[in-house]
């Protein structure tokens, strides 16, 4: 079969972005990601804003003692809220940030420059309550990442934590994905942080469950080696369980160290 990417053909590259493909309890995670949020929501309700783009669940801690974490959704870009995102916020509020967790525009409604729009409104907004922490899963990893890139933010973002993404958009276009994220080959530059690492400058923590996709993990070891940062392997750890790194484990305790 002729290869697409690396060693990959093209069915085994859309198998390599099908993080679903890795993960047969994939639908039990996600509804978990509903079930938990909604139990944090129950103990500690969040003030609802609109950050001028959409709206996001802000969680205030008893005392702020770090910033305004905010963080990020996955879903493939296309898929998941904020009512899907909010499951760490105890273990942050705990710890002493207040939290953020915005919806954004998604494909295929909408196209991916909208989508780092609302994400840097988001930011912006987050960063003018506080010391701001960003954080994201999956697809919001890759956004976080890329809002990282963008001059708006310079000098406003503490730390960065990026759990599970894809930060070069060449191989993601020529998978199956590439069907609904459509860009330009200058878009598509733009979006690939990996290509604009000199531009992150907070520190950064980087972590890949070792059960996905071993393209996921590529990623993230790239990702790694450019920025100089040693990623985290969660051990025994699929793409979606990955979610729940924010609120325990080597992760989280990363994080902490960060301030």
């Amino acid at each position: 079969m002729e290869k697409i990417w690396l060693d990959y053909d093209q069915a085994a590259l859309d198998r390599a972005y099908d993080q679903r493909a890795w993960a047969p309890d994939a639908a039990e995670w996600v509804a978990r990601y509903g079930r938990d949020t909604a139990a944090a929501r129950a103990a500690h309700p969040p003030e609802v804003h609109d950050y001028g783009a959409g709206l996001l669940d802000f969680y205030r801690a008893a005392e702020n003692t770090r910033g305004v974490h905010l963080h990020l959704h996955g879903g493939a870009w296309r898929l998941l809220t904020r009512g899907d995102a909010g499951m760490a916020a105890p273990a942050l509020l705990a710890a002493g940030w207040d939290m953020a967790v915005p919806d954004f525009a998604l494909l295929p409604e909408h196209r991916m420059p909208r989508m780092v729009e609302d994400v840097v409104a988001a930011c912006l907004w987050a960063s003018a309550r506080g010391k701001l922490h960003l954080s994201g899963h999956s697809s919001g990893a890759h956004l976080a990442a890329v809002a990282a890139t963008d001059h708006r933010l310079a000098g406003r973002i503490a730390s960065l934590t990026l759990i599970s993404g894809s930060y070069d958009l060449e191989p993601v276009l020529l998978s199956a994905r590439g069907d609904y994220v459509k860009l330009s080959a200058a878009e598509a530059h733009a979006f690939s942080p990996i290509r604009h690492v000199q531009r992150i400058t907070a520190p950064v923590v980087l972590a890949h469950g070792d059960a996905e996709s071993p393209e996921f993990i590529r990623h993230t070891r790239a990702m790694g080696a450019a920025l100089a940062v040693a990623p985290i392997a969660l051990a025994g750890t699929n793409h979606f369980a990955a979610a729940y790194a924010l609120a325990r484990g080597p992760v989280h305790q990363a994080m902490l160290a960060l301030r």
